[in-house]
């Protein structure tokens, strides 16, 4: 009742700004079954929002003798709680729970907003005091959710439970680390439960999402995993901590390493090729160009002769990703963009600046571009980054497929596109790399790295491309350079069929590569049992 009549009268950029979205009820069903499993005084939701948890938890125990405490900093949705004021069982408190005072709870559970910590404005005020409760430094928590489970963990009483959505993709970032480390170190974790359908159970997520269920009792035990397929599931679940599929031990969950793929790879029936290396022993992907201002520093053909702009003052360049419709890229199409009045270059001033380009820097200043974020850390302000053309590029944001693109023009490119410089390995592999990522084979190893942002968005950064496998350079040596060659020109005008070739040369190297196996099981079988015939005689 109260979700409803709130979101249909609150705009969705309150809710964005406040990185709200609701808990299923089925879902917090589950979740006050752990939390309430041992009889707890006190039970905490740092993000109240409407109070499902609540509810849900009054459903379960109508009679029970805990008492709730509720931290909401929304003043908008804390009105429609007044209904929840005559309960005696509830402290509500109309404030921002990461500058609360530190205390201890027998349970704790939550649905933390959603975003990066960095667009809080209050961010400066609240980490110091964060960590002087934690006595630990919160370098690179760049989700606020994650701030939230941090302090939450450190309020846990001992033998309390915790119940804590999060976003899936902290189990692969970089501040992730320090807090997979803590729940291992302390034997925290007892379970997590992923969603294989997520849009049917949280189609208002903005991201993809898991639960983790916490157990502060310092027992080591194997980790339960549970991956809910549809909301089916969820009905037919009368205990989640009995409803598991998969177990894995702690030793096999480094925190170091990205989780994600290790969790998939217990739901799935394909193995990962044996011998293959990372990406970066070929080179290296790294972000676009990032000018602060793309809508001063792209141009389009119809206002570089307008200004009167020289070739000295400006460069071919690639600023939206829509601008590239296959997976090869050639200067003909540079020139039909061109043509179209598509910005597809960028004032890239390496010299002195001619009177023109004098004229046009003024006119970006009138309009306060000099002093924007990225522009104003620049000296002078509208110098951009130096850099080559990247021969393949690769979509920073995917939906299905994965765009890739071989380049074959000596045009530079925006944040809308990673770019791949090869080393020396990589160099006379680039033609044999590209085939390798636009085949399915390569799209979901690539894959296995990804962040997910809901509604079967991907987001890749340069360093999850980086830590991708993909094939060494024996394996490679089985595709001929004519044969990757040939993929590329029929790319120009026929992805499926480019698709289809890529996939028939990369499995030439897995099946390759398990027939090697296969010879060297049975090697070793043979050898075996040549000395078991020898011990006996």
């Amino acid at each position: 009742m109260r979700e409803s009549e709130y979101i249909q009268n609150t705009p969705i950029s309150h809710r964005k700004d406040y990185g709200q979205f609701f808990t299923p009820q089925l879902v917090s069903r589950f979740m006050a079954q752990w939390v309430l499993r041992d009889e707890p005084e006190t039970v905490l939701d740092p993000a109240f929002g409407l109070g499902v948890f609540y509810d849900e938890m009054m459903k379960l125990k109508p009679n029970n003798q805990s008492q709730f405490i509720g931290y909401e900093i929304d003043k908008n949705i804390f009105s429609y709680l007044h209904d929840l004021n005559k309960q005696t069982n509830l402290n509500l408190y109309n404030s921002d729970y990461l500058k609360a005072e530190p205390s201890k709870y027998d349970a704790i559970i939550c649905n933390p907003p959603y975003g990066r910590f960095q667009k809080f404005l209050n961010r400066h005020d609240v980490l110091p005091i964060i960590e002087k409760q934690i006595g630990k430094k919160l370098i690179g928590y760049s989700n606020i959710s994650s701030i939230f489970l941090v302090k939450a963990l450190n309020e846990l009483k001992e033998n309390g439970n915790l119940a804590f959505i999060m976003p899936f993709e902290f189990f692969n970032t970089g501040y992730g680390k320090e807090i997979k480390k803590s729940l291992l170190d302390n034997y925290l974790l007892k379970q997590i439960i992923i969603f294989s359908n997520e849009k049917e159970i949280f189609p208002d997520a903005t991201t993809t999402v898991c639960v983790l269920l916490c157990k502060k009792d310092r027992i080591k035990e194997s980790i339960k995993i549970t991956q809910i397929e549809s909301g089916d599931n969820l009905v037919q679940i009368s205990d989640i901590s009995e409803y598991y599929q998969k177990i894995i031990d702690y030793s096999d969950l480094p925190f170091s390493k990205k989780w994600t793929p290790i969790l998939m790879s217990l739901f799935s029936d394909k193995v990962m090729p044996k011998d293959f290396v990372r990406l970066s022993v070929y080179g290296s992907f790294t972000r676009g160009i990032a000018t602060g201002a793309n809508e001063f520093f792209a141009l389009s053909k119809g206002k570089i002769i307008k200004l009167g702009l020289d070739d000295k003052s400006i460069c071919k360049c690639l600023t939206k990703s829509s601008q590239i419709r296959r997976p090869v890229f050639t200067e003909e199409d540079f020139t039909n963009l061109y043509d179209l009045e598509k910005p597809v270059h960028c004032l890239n001033i390496t010299f002195s600046e001619s009177k023109e380009t004098q004229e046009y820097i003024k006119q970006g200043e009138a309009f306060g571009y000099h002093e924007r974020y990225l522009t104003r850390t620049r000296n002078p302000w509208y110098k951009i980054e130096s850099r080559k053309p990247a021969p393949i590029l690769f979509g920073v944001f995917n939906r299905g497929r994965l765009k890739v693109i071989r380049n074959l023009t000596n045009a530079i490119n925006f944040t809308c596109f990673h770019c791949f410089y090869p080393n020396s390995f990589g160099e006379p592999l680039i033609n044999k790399l590209f085939v390798y990522f636009l085949s399915d084979i390569g799209q979901e190893i690539i894959k296995s790295n990804k962040r997910s942002y809901g509604d079967s968005l991907d987001k890749f950064e340069p360093g999850d491309l980086n830590e991708s496998l993909c094939p060494n350079q024996s394996q490679f040596g089985l595709i001929s350079e004519k044969e990757a060659e040939r993929v590329i020109e029929i790319a120009k005008n026929d992805e499926k069929e480019a698709v289809d070739r890529s996939n028939a040369l990369i499995e030439r190297i897995v099946n390759a590569q398990q027939v090697t196996a296969a010879i060297m099981d049975k090697h070793f079988s043979d050898q075996e049992e040549s000395m078991g015939r020898m011990g006996s005689s």
